[in-house]
């Protein structure tokens, strides 16, 4: 019992501290280096890490459990496409909006690996969503792509800022949420592959 509270206090911590570290890094942006929190920005440019970094374990875990490769492809997948859609700024310097056919090949690679190898994609997807850490993998995944879109609508802050609209203040909300969003799905990334009990794999 002890352990379980203590291992909840420590999860608990550690998103407080990832809290504290977006609104540190937003606060760096806005302050120190009198940015609008735009495409190319500090929060920007650490959003991106995480995203590759979550990507990154889940295609590692592709190579160390072959019984879940299909599953780990697809969720690898998955934040490899929201990290080449969070570089759009870069891939429009080859091509505006060229972001998608680089998002599409990787789906697709995805999807096809997942479709030839059908019993482990079931398999890992199981595993993943079987593991406590999916949880805040939905949480994450609610906050990046619907309440940081509709809480960041240009609608509502010209309304709350009545005549004075200031596009930094919207993008504070957006990205600041967004960002809270991608720790939440990192801390499942790392917690799921941190498990100490045996997978499912058959």
């Amino acid at each position: 019992m002890k352990q379980v509270l203590l291992n909840h206090l420590v999860n608990f911590l550690l998103l407080c501290t990832g809290a504290f570290a977006v609104v540190g890094v937003i606060y760096l942006d806005v302050a120190v280096l009198k940015d609008n929190v735009g495409e190319i920005s500090a929060t920007e440019i650490l959003q991106e890490m995480v995203l590759f970094t979550i990507s990154a374990l889940f295609f590692w875990q592709v190579k160390r459990h072959p019984a879940l490769r299909g599953g780990m492809a697809l969720i690898g997948g998955f934040f490899g496409c929201m990290l080449i859609r969070e570089l759009d700024a870069a891939f429009d310097l080859i091509h505006q909006g060229s972001w998608v056919y680089f998002a599409s090949l990787l789906a697709i690679f995805c999807i096809v690996w997942a479709a030839f190898t059908p019993k482990t994609t079931w398999r890992g997807v199981s595993a993943f969503l079987a593991h406590p850490a999916c949880h805040y993998m939905v949480c994450g995944l609610v906050l990046i792509l619907v309440f940081s879109r509709v809480f960041g609508m240009n609608a509502i802050w010209t309304v709350v800022m009545q005549g004075e609209y200031v596009r930094a203040v919207k993008n504070i909300v957006e990205e600041g949420t967004e960002f809270m969003g991608y720790i939440l799905c990192l801390g499942s990334a790392v917690a799921f592959i941190r498990r100490k009990e045996p997978l499912k794999t058959r």
